[in-house]
């Protein structure tokens, strides 16, 4: 596979991809991957930094709005038809004259779609994109807090954000995230969508999340909270077996939503 030339460095442009591909890696993993000492990495990834091309993080590095806007759109046709599948789980599973909040991302996307033929249901998003295709149904209300618009996925963050999200007492949070570990940690690439996640979590009465397979191979860096204290965790395939013992301890309900077609 060819790599694109960025820097005029193969090792940096190899660095670079990686990143764009997995969202976040730590040190250690890209001196392994690069056949290089950890210092080096240390400089590789000071130096991509300063360029723009990758942000620093404690103990290793991650995407960059730039290159998130690339992997947003390649997300967008990936895992579709599942996505759809678990999109239409969770529509029939919120009850009638609900509120609901709704977070950032192509697989919530995808249960705002499921969402649209519903009626009496308050939506609160601080996604422009899920505001967009929702408000077309004059059966919803449609709510968006002010903030900081983000090019590359279209969601609204800040501290207006957040204020706004603490008005509201939610019946559900639909939710997806960057990367699930097996002790149910719920990890985030970005900080400032995760701050306004980890306040729509406490100030929602049930957490409903919805995450495909892949996303218990990914690595991101901030965390949002446990799966341990979701309501329901919707998937398209079994989870491995170290996740459904957690969900069985503390009684979450699992959905694997599959095609049945």
């Amino acid at each position: 596979m060819s790599i694109t030339e960025l820097t005029g460095n193969p090792r940096h442009d190899q660095l670079v991809h990686y990143i764009a591909e997995r969202g976040y890696m730590n040190i250690e993993e890209l001196a392994q991957l690069l056949d290089v000492s950890t210092q080096t990495i240390r400089r590789d990834i000071r130096k991509l930094s300063e360029q723009g091309l990758i942000t620093r993080h404690h103990g290793g590095a991650g995407r960059v709005s730039s290159v998130m806007n690339t992997a947003f759109e390649e997300r967008e046709l990936s895992l579709t038809q599942e996505k759809r599948e678990m999109a239409n789980a969770v529509s029939d599973y919120i009850p009638e004259r609900c509120t609901v909040f709704i977070t950032i991302g192509t697989t919530v996307e995808a249960v705002a779609r499921a969402l649209l033929g519903r009626e009496d249901l308050r939506i609160i998003t601080n996604s422009l994109r899920v505001a967009q295709i929702l408000y077309k149904n004059q059966n919803l209300e449609v709510m968006v807090p002010g903030g900081m618009l983000r090019s590359h996925n279209g969601g609204i963050v800040g501290p207006g954000t957040v204020s706004f999200v603490e008005g509201f007492r939610a019946d559900y949070l639909i939710t997806s995230v960057g990367a699930i570990e097996n002790d149910g940690t719920l990890l985030e690439f970005d900080v400032n969508e995760a701050i306004v996640a980890k306040t729509m979590m406490a100030h929602a009465r049930h957490t409903l999340l919805v995450a495909d397979h892949t996303k218990f191979h990914a690595s991101a860096a901030v965390s949002i909270g446990n799966a341990r204290k979701v309501k329901a965790f919707f998937t398209d395939k079994q989870p491995p077996a170290a996740f459904r013992q957690l969900l069985e301890e503390d009684k979450v309900e699992l959905v694997i939503a599959e095609d049945d077609a």
